[in-house]
């Protein structure tokens, strides 16, 4: 895993904090409606491909901080953090999106509850230099409230910031870029109803998106019987999952398979990993780790849920349970913010959103 995370990780934090969101009801992988959608249904809007998905259930408000606020809160790494405030980076994780361009897009979602949010993601590359690794991918919100605003009213009112207006599966798409470190990115934003908000990274990601949204039949990301979802607990606030994809090895740091990179802990049977945190449980996140090499349940620290078995990690009190052959499940300690900061530095890296410094 990458080192020496300092003050970028406070502020890879403080952007998760400025995304802030409040979760506290149910939303089911079943039948069971979480306001117009339900969670397999949204799923079905996914690419096949789609390696990664994070998960906040709602409903919840958006609530944002000025970077500048979040990180003097951050600077003090042995403040004890309240439930409230352990709970907001897990809520932004699937809306990290929707801070592009310092949040021109968040004053349009003051106030509105969102039922849902995911993010589905692919094809993870190393930066040009510094900074987060690049993705395909899209972020979804899906609102109890209609928008108050058009995408014609959107685009007059931040013309000057737009690259350009594109047209996408027969939705007016606007289209932004915005340069961090080396790497210039690209946010596609999308109305494709009032009740559904969507900002992608790729236009052939969000292309598929919108298509099957309008009813286009294919398989569906992360299908049900991959081995991950049998530890997959949905009815917890915020959980996730990866499952590896072999054909990405040679592309992405953070593939498990080949030789150790800048990103990864190399392991050439690795499966998956599904993650879940709820507030109501304690201060306490928990990442489940599947591969097929059976005998790394006798030795856990050797796996990526040891977090690189520095002093950071030590001070996370990892526990480990083996809960059967190959899958072993980490605890982790979050009650102050340096733990905090550097659980998420290195449990993004799992995830594929590694912050190369």
């Amino acid at each position: 895993m990458i080192s020496k995370y300092g003050q970028i990780t406070l502020i890879v934090v403080a952007l998760a904090l400025f995304n802030a969101l409040s979760a506290e009801v149910a939303a089911q992988i079943s039948t069971q409606k979480t306001g117009s959608v339900n969670l397999q249904e949204v799923l079905s809007w996914l690419p096949e491909d789609t390696e990664t998905i994070s998960v906040a259930r709602g409903p919840f408000v958006l609530k944002t901080k000025t970077a500048k606020s979040t990180a003097d809160e951050e600077e003090n790494e042995n403040r004890a953090v309240s439930d409230r405030e352990l709970g907001e980076p897990f809520e932004g994780l699937p809306l990290s999106l929707f801070g592009f361009k310092d949040g021109l897009l968040l004053p349009h979602l003051k106030g509105k509850r969102i039922f849902l949010a995911i993010e589905g993601s692919r094809h993870f590359r190393p930066p040009a230099d510094l900074g987060e690794m690049p993705y395909e991918g899209c972020a979804i919100a899906s609102l109890v409230d209609g928008l108050d605003t058009d995408m014609a009213t959107f685009v007059r009112q931040n013309r000057k910031s737009i690259s350009k207006v594109d047209q996408i599966e027969g939705q007016v798409v606007a289209v932004f870029q915005e340069k961090l470190e080396n790497d210039t990115w690209t946010a596609f934003v999308a109305f494709p109803n009032k009740n559904i908000l969507a900002v992608a990274t790729n236009r052939d990601y969000l292309r598929e998106v919108l298509a099957r949204l309008q009813g286009k039949k294919g398989n569906r990301a992360l299908r049900n019987d991959l081995p991950e979802w049998k530890y997959v607990n949905t009815d917890v606030q915020f959980w996730g999952l990866r499952h590896f994809d072999r054909t990405q090895a040679k592309l992405d740091p953070s593939s498990p398979f080949g030789d150790q990179k800048s990103a990864n802990d190399a392991d050439e049977q690795a499966i998956g990993l599904v993650y879940a945190f709820d507030r109501s449980s304690g201060k306490t996140a928990k990442i489940t780790y599947l591969t097929g090499d059976t005998s790394l349940g006798s030795r856990p620290d050797a796996t990526l849920l040891s977090m690189g078995k520095g002093s950071e990690a030590a001070a996370l009190d990892i526990k480990y349970r083996e809960i059967g052959p190959g899958v072993v499940e980490g605890s982790y300690t979050l009650k102050n913010t340096g733990q905090v900061s550097f659980f998420f530095f290195v449990f993004m890296g799992m995830l594929g959103h590694a912050v190369f410094l």
